[in-house]
């Protein structure tokens, strides 16, 4: 078993310093890696540093982006039924 968070229906994401809100569909995870143009100058290696990141948008266009493992908790719409 499995808890299947679906990524397109997080609302909100608990980091560190507050709940954050997430624009809808725009959260995203990938491999986490510095860029400086199109040069990686800092990637993760799975040990040391996380090799999977996060990315969303708040509402007004601000990016927030980090390693998967500074994400708390998320929260996800209320179930219908």
């Amino acid at each position: 078993m499995t808890l299947g968070i679906q990524v397109s229906e997080i609302k909100h994401v608990l980091l560190a310093d507050r709940w954050h809100e997430v624009e809808p569909e725009s959260f995203a995870l990938d491999a986490y890696e510095f860029m400086d143009g199109d040069q990686a100058v800092a990637r993760g290696d799975g040990q040391l540093i996380t090799s999977v990141g996060f990315m969303f948008r708040e509402p007004g266009g601000q990016i927030v982006a980090g390693p998967l493992s500074s994400i708390l908790a998320v929260q996800l719409p209320r179930k219908r039924g």
